[in-house]
């Protein structure tokens, strides 16, 4: 689906964006005009652009917020966090500006839902020896009854480049809160304040992440008289999450339900499906040819320096030789048979990132009940994590939801 631009990487980040319209999270004519100012290919053009029209949004929050306009100030707070992290995507992971303006995104996504009928919970959640940032939302119509019992709880995570505050809109929360879900959303190592703040790179055994995130969830009640069902978790991992996720359902069967929304269940299979002998190659040669090959592909290739960029940052890698060698740690071929939870795999005909035919193969691995919803191009949805049709998908997770907690 294009969308502006001819380039993949500038198009899809486009239409990532123009997706959280369906949750508040943009507006098309605000996204169509930015782009329609960005040179296609220039990062720099994309950043400048992207953070021009994000501040702008940020003033009428600000005008709006101190009029006492809360729906005003909470719908352009929310457009204005999409803006400002769409403006850090392509920035490198040192570049001085990416820390200030990922702190801006996450500012103004805390000011809007800080003006939500209920404001969210933002959360510690004991980790180790330091914490994960996140977000409890819980829904109006039963957050002060006890007598209707424990709430069913989704937990959301996201992948390789996503946001806490973005998993509002990609997962849509209210709509979530509207079936009377809790939702959850939280930040692990490799994402978010966690590798921005803390450096903390990401790691293959999720199951230690998600792990505290679940005891968290099973002791929390509010003072409100709220409380999450212990026996009701569903777990939602998006785009790489499509990884976390179902990792984390293969050792801990205190997850009722899964979503692998898409999924990625092996990364460097993904990552080498259109050129596997190519792939085969750079496994066996010196790590300098694979660099060299790298270093020449990121000179023609925003996708494929950004590809290779960000990789190195989120896995706490020195080189795209590397990747050969951590890419294959990132697998569930030979632990998925152990998932026996019910599990909805979610995978899109023209995902330029995973392969259809793979999510048939992970459908066949996992010992539990499947669903496997196959979203076509002539439904809007065919792109990775189905960005053209957020509605549509987010229908199918909590209708399967609905059913299954």
């Amino acid at each position: 689906m294009r969308v502006h631009f001819s380039g993949r990487a500038f198009d899809y980040q486009t239409l990532r964006a123009l997706a959280y319209t369906t949750f508040g999270g943009a507006e098309p004519g605000e996204v169509l005009v930015t782009v329609d100012r960005i040179d296609d290919g220039d990062p720099e053009s994309w950043y400048a652009e992207w953070r021009r029209t994000a501040e702008r949004v940020e003033r009428l929050a600000d005008e709006a917020a101190d009029a006492g306009r809360d729906r005003t100030a909470r719908s352009a707070s929310f457009r204005a966090h999409t803006y400002y992290r769409t403006a850090e995507f392509f920035l490198d992971a040192d570049d001085p500006r990416r820390r200030p303006t990922y702190e801006q995104s996450r500012n103004a996504f805390r000011a809007g839902v800080e003006l939500l009928d209920v404001p969210a919970r933002v959360l510690e959640i004991p980790y180790g020896n330091t914490t994960l940032p996140g977000y409890l939302f819980l829904p109006a119509a039963r957050r002060r009854d006890r007598a209707e019992g424990p709430l069913p709880t989704v937990v959301c995570l996201g992948g390789f480049d996503s946001l806490a505050e973005e998993l509002y809109f990609i997962c849509g929360v209210p709509e979530a809160l509207a079936r009377g879900f809790a939702v959850l959303l939280f930040e692990g190592p490799g994402q978010g304040a966690p590798l921005r703040l803390e450096g903390l790179t990401a790691r293959p055994d999720w199951e230690h992440v998600v792990g505290p995130v679940i005891d968290f969830a099973e002791s929390w009640d509010g003072d409100d008289g709220a409380a999450l069902d212990a026996e009701r978790i569903g777990l939602v991992g998006v785009s790489f999450g499509g990884y976390y996720a179902p990792r984390a359902a293969t050792f801990d069967d205190r997850i009722a339900a899964c979503v692998a929304f898409d999924q990625m269940h092996d990364l460097w299979r993904a990552s080498a499906y259109e050129h596997p002998r190519i792939a085969e190659l750079f496994t066996r040669v010196p790590d300098g040819v694979v660099n060299g090959f790298a270093s020449l592909g990121a000179r023609f290739s925003v996708e494929s320096r950004w590809l290779v960029e960000n990789s190195k940052w989120v896995f706490g890698i020195d080189s795209a030789a590397e990747l050969t060698r951590t890419l294959p740690e990132y697998s569930l071929t030979d632990v998925a048979d152990r998932i026996e939870c019910p599990t909805l795999i979610l995978a899109g005909e023209d995902d330029h990132f995973v392969p259809l035919a793979m999510a048939r193969e992970f459908e066949e691995l996992v010992a539990g009940p499947t669903t496997l919803r196959t979203f076509r191009t002539e439904e809007g949805a065919g792109e990775h994590c189905q960005v053209g049709n957020l509605r549509l998908a987010t229908g199918v997770i909590y209708d399967w939801l609905d059913e299954t907690l």
